[in-house]
């Protein structure tokens, strides 16, 4: 059966920042985008954010849409802590038996997954906020967030009922249909009308039983349904080092996953079983869906789950990220670092020569071109009150223990030295500021002069 190309996007894709469980690099992904004629990139690691810089850099390079999102780790039980280690102490007082875990035990230790995709600005922050918080706050084997927290956040973000080690999955093969039903309900209360139901076309055992109570709840609460691949690395001969990194992370053998998965104790780790998780073209798509899933979701369905990636692809293609410098602003920034500058200069006892004033000008206009004048004063107080506060909290030495000599390549910059940042005279040691501030380094140019006059060699040696 020929099946026309309609339109489809992966929305549901793990690089290897996704914690052990993600191959694929995303320059990886973004060059098979442009392989099958996708527009959008959309990364969704366990747990973390952190591909969102590469994410953007490769979106620039290929003209492609980024779109931002993460597969947060849920527990409704997750108390909100300073310490992993009260979690911990909460996790114990589920339970009276040192031998045996107790049903809260049981449930406190499942970290469940919950798909999470910016469309606003605002929900990019609040992705940002519940992926911190998780770290700080929510930390059990895993950073996750718990209920009250995702209503507090989840404003501008789109929801779905993601994989098979979601809390509606969990509640289906653990407790039976109604009990998914009502998690279900829960999460539509909570994020109706941004929740979706999540489709997937996987090799693992559970996913047809899991697909069929899916399209059960699209008939019975009309919720829009997205097909998602999963994908976890981007070739499908990728599959073999994904297993073994996920081996690495369960730290368990070829022998140990075999054997789990032939007494059926491994259905949680579908990952392990499965060698599906490729980033699919559409045609491969519809082969699977025509080999193995026909029986399963109906065509007229199938359709317009993949139509409704694209929906959602435009719903979120205009989020921005503010990516200015995010350090609190000293007033007159520039005016008052020249002026720290020149009685650094004198302090340090700097030869009044012109490569000494020379280098100082390079490195000041660069300085305050890249809008890193505020950054280097923070820095300067910080060191100050560091030298200040040392010997008074150790009840010994100068201060400079608390600070020390200086490391990498900061070391090579003059206008820091006679800060006092670092002790390292960099033109004595014959060390270059390029090393560590250039104009092809140090992020994207801010294109933010100074006002003041290009600074005269003798202005520098007063």
């Amino acid at each position: 059966m020929h099946h026309p190309i309609t339109g489809f996007e992966h929305v549901h894709r793990h690089s290897d920042f996704s914690l052990q469980d993600g191959f694929a690099k995303v320059y990886e992904y973004a060059e098979r985008q442009k392989e099958i004629n996708q527009k959008y990139l959309c990364i969704t690691d366990h747990g973390v954010m952190g591909a969102v810089p590469q994410q953007v850099k490769e979106c620039e390079k290929h003209n492609l849409y980024p779109m931002f999102g993460c597969e947060l780790y849920v527990n409704s039980m997750q108390p909100k802590v300073e310490t992993r280690s009260e979690s911990a102490a909460f996790r114990k007082s589920l339970g009276n038996d040192v031998d045996k875990k107790s049903p809260e035990q049981v449930k406190f230790d499942k970290s469940c997954h919950l798909l999470a995709i910016a469309y606003t600005n605002e929900g990019y922050k609040n992705l940002v906020r519940l992926t911190s918080w998780a770290w700080i706050h929510g930390y059990y084997r895993k950073p996750r967030v718990n209920h009250d927290i995702l209503m507090q956040y989840k404003e501008g973000i789109i929801f779905t009922s993601t994989c098979g080690n979601s809390e509606i999955a969990y509640a289906l093969f653990n407790e039976g249909e109604d009990a998914a039903f009502q998690i279900l309900e829960k999460y539509i209360a909570m994020f109706s009308p941004h929740f979706y139901l999540e489709l997937m076309m996987l090799d693992w055992k559970m996913q047809k039983p899991y697909d069929v109570f899916l399209l059960k709840a699209h008939d019975k609460y009309g919720l829009p349904l997205i097909l998602t691949q999963d994908c976890h690395y981007c070739l499908k001969e990728h599959s073999y080092n994904q297993r073994l990194q996920l081996m690495q992370q369960n730290r368990r053998t070829i022998q140990e996953i075999d054997a789990l998965i032939a007494s059926g104790e491994a259905d949680d780790l579908f990952e392990l079983q499965d060698t599906n998780l490729w980033l699919k073209s559409e045609d491969e798509l519809n082969a699977k869906w025509e080999l193995d899933y026909k029986d399963i979701i109906d065509y007229e369905l199938y359709k317009q789950s993949k139509l409704n990636t694209i929906v959602l692809c435009e719903k979120a293609k205009g989020v921005e990220i503010d990516r200015s410098i995010k350090l609190p602003k000293v007033t007159d920034s520039d005016v008052v670092l020249m002026e720290e500058i020149k009685k650094g200069f004198v302090a340090r006892h700097c030869p009044r020569t012109s490569v000494y004033a020379s280098r100082i000008k390079e490195e000041y206009e660069l300085i305050c071109e890249k809008g890193f004048s505020s950054y280097f004063l923070i820095q300067k107080m910080m060191t100050d009150e560091a030298r200040s506060e040392g010997p008074k909290i150790v009840g010994f030495g100068d201060g400079s223990e608390a600070v020390g000599p200086g490391r990498g390549s900061v070391c090579g910059s003059l206008v820091a030295y006679v800060l006092r940042l670092h002790d390292v005279e960099p033109i004595h040691h014959d060390l270059r500021f390029s090393r560590f501030l250039s104009p092809a380094r140090g992020g994207k140019q801010m294109k933010i002069r100074h006002t003041l006059e290009p600074i005269a060699h003798e202005e520098v040696a007063l």
